[in-house]
């Protein structure tokens, strides 16, 4: 293999000729050729980020096309998967660029992989945002351990320095406060039991009946995310509210690049009999449990997220929701979440049968309120 720095112009000209590529054809049909990620995001000030290729025949060959990109390590091999990681400088021009990292067999099969970087110096590029963590709570009203998470929730919620929010999503079929996309989420965060807290879709929080133990794991959590993800987003929220029609516009203003946005309706103060187990034994009902946050409904057209690209403007989504008129209107709250594949910070990744992305930022907004976005002075 060969390291190479050329021209942006040549390598375009290069690949333009070469989209022969990757046709079905018995010669290649039990050839692998694949790189993965094949769009990459970097912060303005710089970083290091990492490509994946998979050659099972054919010997490549990576070219940097631009000198703000060099090459740090490669591990691994071609057959299995060989990992090369990068560094970009800071950038300190006044718009986003754009560079190009091409993989090329010796049979002329290219694929560019493009990182995109924006401007420090950006709309968005020198704003910080105001973070809130959210957390999931996967429960059941038959399930006797989970009022104590409930409780831990509640605790941390309440306290301010900790920024943190939850949803509360009912995922057991048949209950009383079921909602199908909990249960939907419940798989694609691969719960296995109730109660399962999820951190910022990125960390499993554990069940403890001492519940000093349970607030104390979110809140290490919460300071281990601040410590290794950036807030690369803020989030705007504002809603009216006439008769059973409720409009929501939302207004993102990020970091350019790819995201997820997803934004569940919450009803809070419901009173339903929940089932509790006691430490010194045996459980029972409490029949005026109140149960707060609960999804009532997905309000984006998938739980697990909608895609968007943010640019340098700002992007503004609108929904309109039909309420069911058993839930209390004065209880409703709208809640936004953010999210962003891993990346460049793939290490991160707590549990690799995660999804591959994570919470950036989140919002819970009272329905009828408005909530500007928040930038950190």
């Amino acid at each position: 293999m060969k390291l190479r720095v050329l021209p942006a112009l040549a390598i375009f000209a290069s690949l333009l000729f070469s989209c022969d590529l990757l046709t079905d054809g018995p010669e290649n049909e039990e050839e692998e050729f694949s790189i993965t990620p094949e769009v990459v995001t970097v912060p303005a000030e710089g970083g290091e980020f990492e490509i994946t290729v998979v050659s099972t025949q054919s010997e490549f060959d990576i070219t940097i096309v631009d000198n703000w990109i060099t090459e740090i390590t490669r591990s691994g091999d071609r057959m299995k998967g060989e990992t090369f990681r990068f560094s970009a400088s800071a950038n300190e021009g006044e718009s986003t660029r754009t560079g190009i990292v091409s993989v090329c067999t010796n049979e002329g099969v290219c694929v560019p992989v493009v990182i995109t970087q924006p401007s420090s110096t950006s709309s968005t590029g020198n704003k910080s945002f105001v973070h809130r963590n959210i957390g999931f709570r996967f429960t059941a009203t038959w399930c006797g351990w989970c009022p104590y998470m409930d409780e831990a929730f509640h605790t941390v919620a309440d306290d301010p320095s900790a920024s943190f929010d939850f949803v509360t999503f009912h995922a057991s079929t048949g209950y009383p406060l079921y909602l199908a996309d909990g249960a939907n989420l419940a798989s694609y965060y691969q719960v296995q039991g109730y109660p399962t807290g999820v951190l910022n879709g990125w960390m499993e929080i554990q069940n403890y009946s001492t519940t000093s133990v349970t607030v104390t794991n979110i809140k290490n959590a919460i300071t281990e995310f601040d410590g290794k993800f950036p807030c690369e987003a803020g989030i705007g929220i504002s809603s009216t509210l006439d008769g059973n029609r409720l409009d929501i516009q939302a207004t993102v203003d990020a970091v350019p690049g790819d995201y997820l946005i997803s934004a569940f309706l919450l009803e809070s103060g419901i009173v339903e009999a929940q089932t509790k187990y006691y430490t010194s034994g045996g459980g029972g009902t409490i029949n005026d449990f109140v149960h707060d946050n609960v999804a009532r409904k997905t309000i984006t057209s998938s739980p697990r997220g909608v895609a968007f690209e943010a640019t340098q403007e700002e992007k503004v989504f609108e929904w309109v929701v039909l309420l069911n008129s058993a839930w209390s209107k004065t209880n409703l709250s709208i809640a936004v979440l953010v999210l962003k594949s891993y990346g460049t910070l793939s290490e991160n990744k707590t549990n690799t049968a995660y999804p591959d992305n994570y919470v950036v930022n989140s919002v819970i907004v009272p329905v009828g309120t408005t909530q500007e976005i928040e930038y950190a002075e």
